[in-house]
C-alpha cells in the first residue's frame, strides 16, 4: 500500500515527486522545520533529492541549508564534497550572493582537481563569474547617446518586412543612448500582422531613443505605422512618440487622400498623462488623428475606435501588471502585455506573445505569462548589490525566476532585451546562463527553453518561430540559431545545423 506523505516520516517524502510544483513548494515551506530536524539522519542521495526540489521551487535559503548539511557530511569525500559545494553555490547565486557563490564554486573546483575531474561544472561556473558577471557589474555605468530625428518615408511594409514578423529595433536600454561612446541605439519593437482583409498592419511597441532612425534606415516611414503600444511613460520607451505624432500631423497636413491617416495608441496611465495634450489632435478638417485606449492591468482590450482588434490587427491584448514606477503617476502603473493572436501555432493552438515591459521580479509574476509561447523579457541590468534584487528591472535573477514560474518544463522561446550597455560583449553569455539555470535541475528530457539575446538585427517569423539568419536572410528554426558576438557592438544570428 502506498505510504501517505508525512512530515514526521522521511521515508514517505519520495511522494513529493507526484505533487505539482505549487503543492511541492507549499509542503516544503510548511514542513521545513521537520525537514531540518531529520537532516542528520538522511543519506546524501536523499539530501540531494530534497535540496533539488527546493531549488526547483525557488526555496533557495532552504536549499542552501540542505546542501550545507550535505557538505558537512561529505567534506572528506571529494566527489560528494564537490557536488555539495557546487549545489550550495547555485543556491547562493540565485539569492544574489555572488561572492559567496563564487567561493563555493572554488571549493567545488578544489575537490574536482583532487579527483582529477577537469571538466566538472565548477570550472564553467567560475569562468562565467570571472569573465562575465564580475566584469559586467564593474562596468555598469558606462552609457552614451545618439539621438536622431525621425524622417518620413512612403509605405513599404509589405516588401521590406512582410506580415507576421516581430522585428527588434532596440540595442541598449534606459539612458544608455544619452551617454554612449559607440553606436548606441535605444529603439523599440515593430510587429506586423494582417487585418481581416489580408492587409499588412504595422504596430510600433515602446518607441524609444532613435527608433525612427532605425525604422527609416530599413526603408520604412510614418505611413507604415498603424498603431503604437506603450507599456510605460519613461523616455527610453516613448522618446520617439512625439516625433511620430509630429510626422503624422505633417503627413495629414499635406496628404492628397480624402481621408487622413489615423494612428491607434494603446498606453499606460502615465502615457495618457504624458501625451494628454497630443491625444486630441485633429487634421486640418477637424478629423481625429489619434484613437487612444488606456491599458489597465487585469483588463482584456478587444476594440479601439469602435472596431474590433481581431478584425483590425489580428490580436487582442491581455494587460498584465508591471512593478515599475511611472514618472507621470509616481506609481507602479506600468504594464506588461500578452498579445492573443489569431495565428495558429502548435496543433492549431493560437500563438500568444508576452512582453514583460520594465518591471522588477515579484513572486508569481511569471504566472501571468504561462500561456505565452514567446516571451520578451526586459532584463535591464545585473544585480549590483549582494543579495538584493533590482528595484525597477528584472535583472538576471528575475529573468530566471520568471521563466521558471512561466515555462518550467514547457517549450518556449524567450527573447532577452533591454540590455544595459555594460553587457557589451557579454549578451550571449548572460542569455546562456539564464537559459541553463531557468531549466529544472534534472533536465532528463533535454532543453525545452531557448533564450535568444536581442539586437537590432533580430527578426522572428511568427507563423513558425523561425529566426532570420543575418548573413543569408534565410529563416531557420530558432533552436538551430546560434549567436555570434565576435563584434560586441552587433550581434549576428547564424544557422547552426
Amino acid at each position: 500500500m502506498q505510504e501517505v506523505l508525512d512530515p514526521a516520516r522521511p521515508a514517505t517524502w519520495q511522494q513529493l515527486k507526484k505533487l505539482n510544483p505549487s503543492a511541492q513548494k507549499v509542503w516544503l515551506h510548511k514542513h521545513f522545520k521537520e525537514i531540518r530536524e531529520a537532516l542528520t539522519a538522511l543519506d546524501h542521495t536523499f539530501l540531494t533529492f530534497i535540496g533539488n526540489l527546493c531549488v526547483n521551487n525557488n526555496l533557495y535559503q532552504e536549499a542552501e541549508y540542505i546542501f550545507d548539511e550535505l557538505y558537512k557530511k561529505g567534506h572528506k569525500q571529494h566527489d560528494l564534497a564537490s557536488t555539495a559545494a557546487y549545489s550550495r553555490g547555485i543556491t547562493r547565486f540565485l539569492q544574489g550572493r555572488f561572492q559567496d557563490a563564487f567561493a563555493d564554486f572554488k571549493i567545488s573546483r578544489q575537490h574536482d582537481l583532487q579527483r582529477r575531474d577537469f571538466n566538472a561544472p565548477s570550472a564553467q561556473a567560475i569562468a562565467y563569474m570571472e569573465d562575465t558577471l564580475f566584469p559586467t557589474r564593474e562596468t555598469i555605468r558606462k552609457n552614451q547617446v545618439k539621438l536622431l530625428r525621425d524622417l518620413n518615408a512612403p509605405r513599404a511594409i509589405n516588401h521590406v518586412i512582410g506580415p507576421n514578423i516581430l522585428r527588434i529595433m532596440r540595442k541598449w536600454n534606459s539612458s544608455s543612448p544619452l551617454f554612449s561612446h559607440g553606436v548606441s541605439q535605444g529603439g523599440g519593437y515593430f510587429l506586423t500582422t494582417k487585418d481581416r482583409h489580408g492587409e499588412t498592419k504595422g504596430i510600433v511597441i515602446d518607441p524609444g531613443y532613435a527608433f525612427f532612425d532605425i525604422f527609416r534606415d530599413l526603408g520604412l516611414g510614418i505611413s507604415d505605422i498603424d498603431a503604437i503600444i506603450i507599456t510605460h511613460d519613461h523616455d527610453d520607451h516613448t522618446d520617439s512618440v512625439e516625433g511620430i505624432l509630429s510626422l503624422l500631423a505633417k503627413h495629414n497636413d499635406h496628404n492628397d487622400l480624402k481621408r487622413s491617416k489615423v494612428i491607434d495608441i494603446f498606453g499606460s496611465a502615465g502615457t495618457m498623462l504624458k501625451f494628454n495634450g497630443l491625444l486630441p489632435a485633429t487634421d486640418p478638417n477637424g478629423n481625429r488623428e489619434i484613437n487612444f485606449k488606456l491599458l489597465v492591468p487585469g483588463s482584456l482590450v478587444t476594440e479601439i475606435g469602435g472596431e474590433g482588434l481581431l478584425d483590425k490587427y489580428g490580436f487582442t491584448i491581455s494587460v498584465k501588471p508591471a512593478h515599475h514606477t511611472e514618472f507621470w503617476t509616481n506609481q507602479e502603473s506600468s504594464v506588461g502585455l500578452v498579445l492573443n493572436t489569431n495565428l495558429p501555432y502548435n496543433a492549431g493552438e493560437p500563438l500568444k506573445i508576452g512582453l514583460t515591459g520594465d518591471t522588477r521580479y515579484e513572486v508569481g509574476l511569471g504566472l501571468e505569462y504561462q500561456e505565452a509561447q514567446v516571451i520578451m523579457l526586459n532584463i535591464g541590468s545585473v544585480e549590483k548589490e549582494e543579495g538584493r534584487p533590482l528595484k525597477q528591472h528584472l535583472g538576471m535573477l528575475g529573468c530566471i525566476n520568471l521563466l521558471k514560474e512561466a515555462r518550467l518544463g514547457k517549450t518556449t522561446l524567450a527573447i532577452l532585451t533591454e540590455f544595459g550597455e555594460e553587457f557589451s560583449g557579454r549578451r550571449e553569455t548572460i542569455s546562456h546562463i539564464i537559459e541553463n539555470w531557468a531549466q529544472a535541475i534534472d533536465v532528463s528530457r533535454g532543453s525545452q527553453l531557448k533564450v535568444i539575446p536581442s539586437d537590432v538585427h533580430l527578426e522572428i517569423r511568427l507563423t513558425d518561430l523561425h529566426i532570420r539568419e543575418t548573413g543569408s536572410g534565410i529563416f531557420f528554426p530558432c533552436r538551430q540559431i546560434r549567436v555570434d558576438e565576435s563584434d560586441p557592438e552587433v550581434l549576428k544570428y547564424k544557422f547552426n545545423g
